[in-house]
Parts: C-alpha cells; sequence; structure tokens
C-alpha cells in the first residue's frame, strides 16, 4: 500500500480540454453484463466522450432487511465504512479520493445500499481498491462508534426538523404497516445510541458479500482491461474466507432475502392526525399491479399522464382554476420487489380544503378509465423516458441516484427494456389498468394537519423505549470477530499517470447590435442541446417593495406564452423529451447550488434531434410569457406555501438573515424569493414589466453547448433574438457591503431540534489577484472543519465552508446544524480552525491536495453539456474570458503555502464577522 503522503495529482495532467470536455451517452454502447467466479454481478458500460470513470456497488441491503431491533442499522453501518480498514484510516480514506481529484459517497434505500466512486480514468483502479477495501476490509474502531453515532443522530434531528418530515412519517408508518418498508432508513435514536459493536459486524458479515452486490462501471474504460481489473480487485474475495474468525456464521455467503408481509391493501382507510405541520398534507396509497403483471407499464405510464402539471385532470382538479384546492400535487408508482403502490399526495394551505381534496382524488382516479388522454403527451412521456437515460448518462455517478430504485426492486434486464417496452403501451392499456385498479380501489389515505387545527395529540413517531433495546442486545448472541487480518488488497501506484485530451469543440462570442451577448460551444462528441440564459443583477435590480418579483416571472415562463396556453406548452416540452429548470424545486435535494442573487438563470436540454425545434420553443418561452391571470395567481400560492414551509426550516432561515446582516440596507439583504409581503404586492402587470426590462438584451447573456455548427446555430440566434429592440435598460450593480468593524449576531427562536449556525464575512471580487487563493483556503478550511466537527467530534452531520465571488465582492460562510446542547461548542469549534488555518497557515500537503479537490469539483460541475452552458455564461458575467479555464490552471498551479496563509490571515476574519442562527439555543 502507498502511504498518503505519496499519493499526488500532476497539477498540469489535467489540461483545459479535460474542464470544456462533454460528456455524452454513446447510442451504439453495449453493456457488459456478467458475474464473477464470487457470484458479484458486473455492469460495463462504456463511454468514452469523458476521461471520467464511475464506480457503483449496489449491496441489497437495506432497512427492509432489517428486524425490528435492527432498525437503522444498515445506514449507521453504511457510515461506519467511511472509518478506517485494515489498510487505510479514515482520514486516508476520504482523502486520498478526494486528493485525486475524485469522489467518494453513498446513500442509504429502504431496499439497498450503493457506494460510489468517482476518479479520472488514470486513477480508477486506485478508487476501485478503495472501495473494496472498505467494503471488505473495514475494521469499526470502537472510538470511532461514539463519533459516528453522534453524526447520525443530528442527521435524524436534520430530518426530523424538515418540513413535512412528520407527515411523511405518518403516511409511511400506516400505508406501509404489516410490511418490511415501515421502518424508517435512519431508525430511532434508542436503537443508534445502545446498538453494539458486535451486532453491526455481524450484520456486516450476512450482507457484505460478493452474491448480495452489483457493480456498475460507466465511463471511460476498455471493457476487456477493466474486467481483468475487477477480477484482481474484487475476484478474491469470497464469501466462504471468513479470515480470522471465530467461527463461521451461518448466514455468511447466504442468499439473503427479506419477508414482506401484508403487501396487498384491503379495503379504503382514511386516517386524520395533527403535527408540527406548516401545511396540511393529504397521501393516498392504493394497491397496484406488480412489475410482473402484464397491467405494471400501463399503470406506469398512466401516472406518469397522471402527473402531468397543466395536462392531467387529476392535476386540473387539484391545482387549476381561480381557487385551487391543493398548492403543490404528485403523483408516483413506487414500485418494490414484492408489490408495488400507486400514490398520490397534495399539499393545502387551507385545511378546509382538505375534505374536497379527499373526494376530488377518488373521484377523478375512479374516473379515469373513462377519459380520452392526449395522444402527443402520451407520446411526449415515452420520448421523456428515452432522452432521460441520455442526460443521466451524462452525469455518471447521478445516474446512481436516478436508476437505484428499479435496480433494487426489478434489476438491470428490466431497466434496459424499460423505454422500448414502455413506448408499446396504448391509452387503452392505461384504461383497463385503471378500471382494474382504480375504480373500486383499495387504499389507505393520511391527513396531517398544522397543529391547532384539532384539539386531537400531535403526532410523534413510535420507537422502541431504550431499555426494549438495551435488553435486547444483552441477550442477543452474537459472532465475535477478529478483523485485524483482513482480505488482501495491492494498491496501485498514483504519482506517475498523466492524462492529455485534445478537446475538439470550437467556440464563439460575440455581441449582437441590441446589447444581447451570446456564446456557442460545439462539440461534435455530444448528444444533447444544452441552452442557459442568464439575467445580470437579479436582487439588484428588484425593488425592494417588490422582493421576489424575478423569482416570480421565472416561474410563470412554464405556464404559457402568447401561443400556447400551459397546457399545450407542458405538451410540446414533453413531445421533445426537454428539461427546463427555471427556478430551485424545494423537492429536490441540493437542487439550489444555481440560485444566487447575483443573477438569475434558465437552463433548458433536448437532445440533439430536437435542437432547432428546442431551440425556438424555449425561445418562446423567454421571450413571449403569457402571464395569465389565473396561472399567476396559482404561482404566487405555491410560492406564499413554500415561503410558510421554509419559515420553519433552521438552516433557510438561518441563510437568509445571514444574507441580511451581511448586506444591511443594500440589495443582496432581500430573499431570492421575496417574503409573503412583498409577494402580495406583485401584479401581473408588474411582472410584464419587469419582463420587459430585466429581460431586455443588454442584460442577458445566451451560452449554448451542442454538436451543431456554430454557423447553424448562430442562424437561429440572429433570426429570433438579433431583431429584439427591447427599451435601453442599464442593469443595476448591488452596492459593495459595509466593512465589517465588529460581529453582527442575529437569531430566531424555532421550536426545533437543532440550531443551524451561519457565520462569515466579505471577501474581494471574482477576479481579484487573490481569487484563487482564496478559493483553495476554503477548501482547506472546510476539510478542516469536516475533519474536526464531524469525524473527531461528530457534531453534525453536515458542515463545511463555501465561498461565492461577484463581480465587485464577495462573501465566505462557515456553516453547520447541530444540536441545541452543541451549539457553544460547535460555534467555537468554527472560530478556532478558522483561527488556526489564518495564524499557522496550511501545511504543504494540505494546499497540494486542496488544489486537487478544486480541480475536481470544477471537472464534476461540467460533465453535462447544459452545466457546460450554464458555466459559459457564468464566467461570462463574472468578466471572465473563453480561455479562462487555461487562465485558472495556471493560477491554480501557482497557489502555494504562503499565498493561501496570506490570503486566509487577510480575508478570513474572528474579530468582525456576521453570525445567523437559528432553532433552538440553550
Amino acid at each position: 500500500m502507498r502511504s498518503l503522503k505519496q499519493i499526488r495529482l500532476p497539477i498540469y495532467a489535467f489540461l483545459f480540454t479535460v474542464l470544456a470536455f462533454t460528456m455524452a451517452a454513446e447510442a451504439d454502447a453495449k453493456d457488459l453484463v456478467y458475474r464473477l467466479d464470487n457470484g458479484m454481478e458486473v455492469i460495463l458500460r462504456e463511454n468514452h466522450s469523458s476521461p471520467m470513470v464511475a464506480s457503483v456497488v449496489f449491496v441489497r441491503s437495506g432497512s427492509k432487511y432489517e428486524s425490528v431491533y435492527e432498525n437503522g442499522i444498515t445506514h449507521f453501518l453504511e457510515h461506519l465504512l467511511f472509518d478506517g480498514t485494515t489498510n487505510l484510516s479514515r482520514e486516508e480514506l476520504d482523502a486520498s479520493i478526494r486528493d485525486l481529484g475524485g469522489m467518494i459517497n453513498a446513500f442509504t434505500r429502504k431496499d439497498l445500499t450503493a457506494y460510489l466512486v468517482l476518479m479520472p480514468r488514470q486513477y480508477i483502479d486506485y478508487g476501485l481498491t478503495v472501495q473494496a477495501d472498505m467494503l471488505f476490509n473495514s475494521i469499526f474502531p470502537e472510538e470511532e462508534l461514539a463519533k459516528e453515532r453522534k453524526v447520525v443522530l443530528e442527521e435524524i434531528n436534520r430530518d426530523t426538523d424538515a418540513s413535512g418530515s412528520a407527515a411523511e412519517a405518518f403516511f409511511t408508518g400506516k400505508a406501509y404497516a404489516g410490511t418490511d418498508y415501515d421502518r424508517p432508513v435512519l431508525g430511532y435514536r434508542s436503537f443508534i445510541e445502545n446498538i453494539s459493536r458486535e451486532a453491526i459486524i455481524d450484520y456486516w458479515r450476512r450482507y457484505y458479500v460478493p452474491k448480495n452486490m452489483t457493480t456498475l462501471i460507466i465511463g471511460d474504460f476498455d471493457s476487456e482491461v477493466m474486467k481483468t481489473t475487477l477480477e484482481t480487485i474484487f475476484g478474491g474475495y469470497v464469501d466462504s474466507t471468513a479470515t480470522g474468525t471465530a467461527g463461521e456464521s451461518p448466514a455468511v455467503g447466504a442468499t439473503v432475502t427479506a419477508t414482506v408481509l401484508g403487501t396487498t391493501l384491503s379495503g379504503q382507510t382514511v386516517l386524520d392526525t395533527v403535527a408540527n405541520v406548516k401545511s396540511t398534507y393529504i397521501n393516498f396509497s392504493f394497491d397496484a399491479p406488480h412489475h410482473s403483471d402484464p397491467d405494471y407499464l400501463a399503470a406506469d405510464l398512466l401516472s406518469q399522464y397522471l402527473s402531468m402539471d397543466d395536462i392531467s385532470p387529476l392535476m386540473k382538479a387539484l391545482k387549476g382554476g381561480s381557487e385551487p384546492l391543493a398548492t403543490e400535487a404528485y403523483v408516483s408508482l413506487a414500485t418494490y420487489e414484492e408489490f408495488s403502490r400507486f400514490e398520490v399526495s397534495a399539499i393545502t394551505e387551507n385545511p378546509d380544503n382538505t375534505d374536497k381534496i379527499v373526494t376530488t382524488v377518488l373521484d377523478q382516479l375512479g374516473t379515469i378509465s373513462g377519459h380520452s388522454a392526449d395522444n402527443e403527451s402520451l407520446e411526449g412521456i415515452k420520448t421523456s423516458v428515452r432522452t432521460s437515460d441520455i442526460y443521466n448518462s451524462e452525469k455518471l455517478y447521478f445516474l446512481a441516484f436516478m436508476i437505484s430504485p428499479m435496480m433494487a426492486s426489478t434489476g438491470w434486464d428490466f431497466i434496459q427494456t424499460y423505454p422500448d417496452e414502455l413506448a408499446k403501451v396504448q391509452w387503452s392499456d392505461c384504461q383497463q389498468a385503471a378500471t382494474r385498479w382504480l375504480e373500486s380501489p383499495q387504499y389507505i389515505a393520511t391527513i396531517v394537519r398544522p397543529v391547532g387545527e384539532t384539539e386531537s395529540t400531535p403526532f410523534a413517531p413510535e420507537q422502541m423505549s431504550p431499555e426494549e433495546v438495551i435488553a435486547y442486545f444483552d441477550t442477543a448472541q452474537f459472532t465475535r470477530y477478529n478483523l485485524e487480518q483482513g482480505y488482501p488488497l495491492t494498491f496501485p501506484e498514483t504519482d506517475s499517470v498523466s492524462l492529455t485530451y485534445e478537446d475538439p469543440s470550437e467556440y464563439h462570442r460575440e455581441v449582437l447590435s441590441n446589447g444581447l451577448t451570446v456564446i456557442i460551444k460545439s462539440n461534435p462528441d455530444t448528444r444533447v442541446f444544452g441552452m442557459n440564459v442568464i439575467g445580470k443583477g437579479r436582487s439588484a435590480n428588484e425593488p425592494d417593495q417588490k422582493a421576489g418579483i424575478t423569482d416570480f416571472v421565472n416561474r410563470c415562463l412554464e405556464k404559457g406564452t402568447v401561443t400556447r396556453n400551459a397546457s399545450e406548452l407542458s405538451r410540446d416540452l414533453a413531445k421533445i423529451g426537454a428539461n427546463v429548470t427555471l427556478y430551485d424545486n424545494p423537492w429536490i435535494p441540493y437542487d439550489d447550488r444555481y440560485t444566487t442573487r447575483r443573477f438569475s438563470f434558465m437552463k433548458f436540454e433536448t437532445i440533439d434531434e430536437f435542437a432547432e425545434k428546442g431551440f425556438h420553443l424555449f425561445t418562446e418561452m423567454i421571450l413571449y410569457p403569457s402571464f395569465d391571470s389565473v396561472e399567476v395567481e396559482n404561482v404566487r400560492r405555491s410560492m406564499m406555501g413554500t415561503l410558510g414551509r421554509n419559515s420553519g426550516s433552521p438552516s433557510k432561515v438561518a441563510r437568509d438573515a445571514f444574507y441580511a446582516a451581511l448586506f444591511e440596507g443594500k440589495q443582496y439583504s432581500k430573499p431570492i424569493m421575496g417574503t409573503p409581503r412583498t409577494l402580495a404586492m406583485i401584479t401581473a402587470e408588474d411582472l410584464r414589466n419587469h419582463h420587459a426590462t430585466y429581460y431586455s438584451p443588454s442584460n442577458m447573456i445566451l451560452s449554448i453547448a451542442t454538436r451543431r455548427p456554430i454557423s447553424e446555430v448562430k442562424l437561429w440566434v440572429d433570426s429570433r433574438f438579433g431583431r429584439l429592440t427591447y427599451p435601453e435598460f442599464v442593469s443595476t450593480e448591488c452596492e459593495d457591503p459595509e466593512p465589517l468593524i465588529e460581529k453582527k449576531l442575529t437569531h430566531t427562536d424555532l421550536e426545533k431540534e437543532q440550531v443551524s449556525i451561519y457565520l462569515g464575512c466579505t471577501l474581494p471580487d471574482a477576479n481579484h489577484a487573490e481569487a484563487t487563493s482564496i478559493n483553495v483556503a476554503t477548501t482547506i478550511l472546510s476539510n478542516r472543519l469536516y475533519l474536526n466537527l464531524r469525524e473527531k467530534q461528530g457534531l453534525a452531520y453536515s458542515v463545511g465552508a463555501g465561498t461565492t465571488l461577484d463581480r465587485n465582492f464577495g462573501w465566505f460562510y462557515t456553516s453547520i446544524g447541530t444540536a441545541s446542547n452543541n451549539y457553544q461548542t460547535a460555534l467555537d469549534g468554527m472560530l478556532l480552525q478558522i483561527d488556526k488555518l489564518r495564524l499557522d497557515g496550511p501545511s504543504p500537503e494540505e494546499v497540494i491536495n486542496a488544489r486537487n479537490q478544486v480541480l475536481g469539483r470544477q471537472m464534476r460541475a461540467e460533465l453535462s453539456s447544459i452545466n457546460q452552458a450554464y458555466y459559459l455564461g457564468v464566467n461570462e458575467y463574472l468578466g471572465r474570458s473563453l480561455d479562462y479555464g487555461s487562465k485558472f490552471l495556471e493560477s491554480l498551479a501557482a497557489v502555494d503555502v504562503e499565498s493561501v496563509r496570506r490570503a486566509a490571515s487577510r480575508y478570513f476574519r474572528t474579530d468582525a464577522y456576521v453570525l445567523a442562527t437559528a432553532g433552538k439555543r440553550p
């Protein structure tokens, strides 16, 4: 094994061409599926258009496989596998991947656990070796257990504080009662606090065996070479090899199954309660066909049709009209290995609508078999399924998140044939399935209202008492294992490989006569057409009394144009399998990383064969929205509902308070979505006027990534944007924040399990001479916070530091969510790490590793065509040239210990800063 100090990523190995490279699925790619001799299933999907490789190991282990006394053990085990092996310490395991420009992560579901590694292609052997090491050679150090318990407990606290978590827990517990899917993935506090090391190791030995695993490798590799590599790294581990065990457990090597009882619903049940929620949540679970049932694909197509806003009769009945019943509504087909459920969810801000929503759902589903569906919309769904595979393949590791539900329930073969089989389904098949499953349905529905709506006792999830758990572990028998002698692995060399790649892309930039900035990237290797529009100065150009108007405008863009109503627009987007992102989706984790006070964005992607049609359709959305009065009011209600739910989130409240204090009296102090008061004041005419000025040509940056020739795309742009004659608009720049001369403290009290902390101060601008050093310094600080506050002390599930640099100034922040009684310890720890970096500086090794991490993040961020278009626009907004990537590499290579220490000591303040907190404080 090579020591961590010997692992180095040559800074010039990654050329700018890699950063600008497009990842696309190959149309003629053939997946290779086989098994190693030890039983591990392997799936190889070559894709040579990006020098990156992702490895995802799916383990059939989740909360469904746990006993009632083990609930939470799978997720806890996932954490512990990052805590050290017979070959690598906890620090080496994580850092050695990140320091090579890669990423390592994992996630747990009810029916599987997945372990992901994403590496530059020349380091994938090392990444695979680390992956095998943690899966088969973990040693579960006793001293790490106490820390990891605290981390998981903080994760439980965080999820408990999330809006709607009580409603979800109530629904899951009732709808899936009697099955092995009724238990939460995270488990319960009493169990996590008391589980023994022996029980964890016993569970690990039962489930973490090759025949219970599937490994998916996707990216830039040769299949024959990869087969040899996998045999060398994974093939030597066999189930019967229980090295160093005191006695062979009969469960080791056994086929893993779960007994799931009570999967068929009986009757029609509605359960009502109150809980600590801001809105009223109505959830239905209906019996649905198993994935092997002939009705399954028809039910799947039906569920996707019913979920289409502005087209589905159910969505129209719930969310349409001038007085909609619900602000949010969703339909899905939940597919499990043993059974399926047809699920409908609705959220309303008016509890008086509850009974009407229940009746409407049942009426609409009961009569859907007689509905004549729009065939174009159905074909659009089928097209979207096909294009989604291409979009997801661009992101490599993201593919694992998207396919994981079906990997556990149906397997790879089903996933591969799914698009073609779905394409054969007709609406008559959907009608037949609806008649069988929905006309006289068996279902469970739950209603969760805010506390105060009734006199009922608020719902709290059930869990075993600590005494019950302790009694179980006192009497249970577990095999004791000696883990000192692990599965032998040879770690490959990592410091002599270099990567070169010629970028086949061509670039074009021009400013049209009306002021519109246009950037086009043409790459013959991509199959995706990505288009992004940036509106400059989002918050700076909003009147104080109308904060949130830009976000309001963007949300209206998908609600119809002057030639298409909302239903027609939705149908036409579906026909070309388009993805449109105009604002932060509150239901998608981490989706808000693109959302900023600096600018607005509009992202669009379709596949190349629909490029021209997609360009003209998205252009119509951008330039000619209708701002229909009914749709405007529905958007307003939806935004009000989101604001209401966000008001109970410690992290969101603390973040907005941080900006309000840091930019006090300046434009960036305003929340991006506005406030209930400002949203209430905005009229449809205000929206039209703001759209006409803010999205005038001179205030927009249009960037496109495609395989089409630049000359062809330029003709499209000239024909649609070149003749625009909007009134001259002078964009307002945000005023610089006032210098901080003392500490500014703000706190919002919330009745939550956690307190969220945001601490930070101002920085220089994006093009400042020290900008890259600041970026590296922030990465080092984030690593230290993670290591010391999470990995050593277990104070939080999520902790770190970030930097945002604007055109004239910037800011940095550190954040953490922790239990109330840990508040002072966490705050002191954050300040201590800032001071240590300021005063002592970093080590040479930290600087090299942080440079590689910065570069790796950049590479991952620009894997997809749509993100390449997005970042071309961002760089233009920040005043960077098209060759910024090469300049960035030069500046990154120049960062050293002294430049990081100087930047940290100059800009990371512990004597004057903004501290914003929300939640419970001691």
